[in-house]
């Protein structure tokens, strides 16, 4: 029996925590051979919810592929992972949990081996080798992928140990939700984010996921010789979030600063970034797929840190807003990658930020707006309003920081509510 592979099964009995923070994420278990594989951006807690995941199993064998006592000999052998496991325990009852697995050659015929025995397996990982999303991808089929990102405002609230009872909207803890909100719109939900108490400390850790994304997930990944065409992309949409790119504006900006650059590799560090769940792009709805394909993308990022930390324009407190309601709306639609958000511009030029659509077709509007006033109530709400008419909704909402109201305009309802509200009755 070998050793090391026995010390590592045995080690990770050990090491699970009692107390792990629970996730909302749920992993169904499927009646079928397929691996269920946790995707995500880098520090948003993947590791930890598959630890969580073998609470619920009998018999759970967890290796993490980055442990020092694994030698290149082990990896090799990975069929002998299965061998020791029968050994020590009760073989019908095993379930395999695998950390940075990517981490091994031809892990891929192992998994699918242990699947064709009928045992149930969950992966993660997400390194300069591979993505999570490409652990999935590699399996061929024969994989269930789960969306992980950072913490919502329910799980954040959960973190910090906020308890929320029936009717909490009527009792003085809602002073205390909205400073917690404030705190969450600014600093977002890294789990190691949240749980840093002092501001030098997140940004810190918030620059460190920012080099991470650079130089292993997209400089070492790709094998990109133009470092400094990665830096200037990633910089860019940093600063764009909320806003529309264009390519050909792109272009034209890396012209006349004289920076060399290849289309090739604009395209594959852009479809990069969205791999890696840096950022995601939202496209113009519309009933034609070549157009809606062709049109300008508005620009998200995956947390609310990395404008704090990290943008220009960190302060601009209504594109912060929109940027959160878009994680959540993405949150909640469960797809590794965005199929069902747009966002809707009229002919007069009036948009609705977000169209959420259900078999292709707009189901929800939705307006996002810092605060209702004179100067852009007019502008937004005819904006949401050009949409529900076009798309025969009667019922569209407006989100806000603060403010609450119901109008009914031409027969239809508008419904405004603050962002944290609306997050918390899902």
């Amino acid at each position: 029996m070998p050793d090391n592979i026995k010390k590592v099964i045995l080690k990770y009995k050990g090491i699970v925590p009692e107390n792990i923070f629970e996730r909302d994420l749920k992993i169904y278990k499927a009646g079928f051979n397929k691996a269920n594989v946790i995707v995500g951006p880098r520090r948003a807690g993947k590791s930890f919810f598959l630890y969580s995941l073998t609470k619920r199993e009998k018999t759970p064998i967890l290796i993490d592929f980055e442990d020092n006592l694994l030698d290149e000999a082990d990896k090799k052998n990975l069929n002998r992972i299965l061998d020791v496991s029968k050994e020590l325990f009760e073989r019908g009852s095993l379930s395999f949990f695998f950390d940075e697995i990517q981490n091994v050659g031809n892990w891929e015929r192992f998994v699918i081996s242990l699947l064709n025995e009928h045992y149930p397996v969950y992966a993660t990982g997400s390194n300069s080798k591979m993505l999570s999303r490409d652990i999935a991808t590699a399996l061929r089929g024969k994989s269930l992928a789960y969306l992980m990102l950072p913490l919502s405002f329910v799980e954040y609230l959960r973190f910090k140990k906020i308890r929320l009872e029936k009717n909490f909207e009527h009792t003085d803890i809602v002073f205390e939700l909205k400073k917690h909100f404030t705190n969450y719109l600014r600093y977002g939900g890294f789990p190691e984010i949240v749980l840093a108490e002092v501001i030098p400390l997140k940004n810190k850790l918030i620059n460190n996921y920012y080099e991470s994304v650079l130089y292993k997930d997209l400089i070492d990944r790709l094998q990109l010789k133009n470092v400094k065409l990665v830096e200037i992309i990633m910089k860019y949409l940093l600063n764009l979030f909320g806003n529309t790119f264009s390519i050909s504006s792109f272009e034209n900006y890396l012209k006349s600063n004289k920076i060399h650059y290849s289309l090739e590799d604009l395209y594959i560090i852009l479809k990069s970034l969205q791999d890696v769940f840096m950022v995601s792009y939202v496209k113009e709805y519309s009933k034609s797929l070549r157009k809606s394909e062709y049109s300008k993308s508005k620009v998200y990022l995956f947390d609310t840190a990395y404008i704090h930390f990290l943008a220009i324009e960190s302060e601009d407190y209504g594109r912060i807003l929109e940027n959160l309601v878009f994680i959540e709306l993405f949150r909640r639609e469960g797809n590794t990658e965005n199929k069902t958000i747009f966002y809707h511009k009229s002919k007069n030029n009036r948009e609705c930020d977000f169209i959420v659509t259900k078999k292709d077709k707009a189901c929800e509007a939705i307006q996002v707006s810092y605060e209702l006033n004179e100067k852009n109530k007019e502008r937004e709400v005819s904006g949401l309003l050009s949409a529900m008419e076009l798309f025969k909704l009667k019922k569209g909402l407006i989100l806000t920081n603060g403010q609450e109201d119901e109008l009914i305009i031409n027969k239809k309802k508008i419904v405004v509510k603050p962002v944290w509200k609306w997050m918390l009755n899902k």
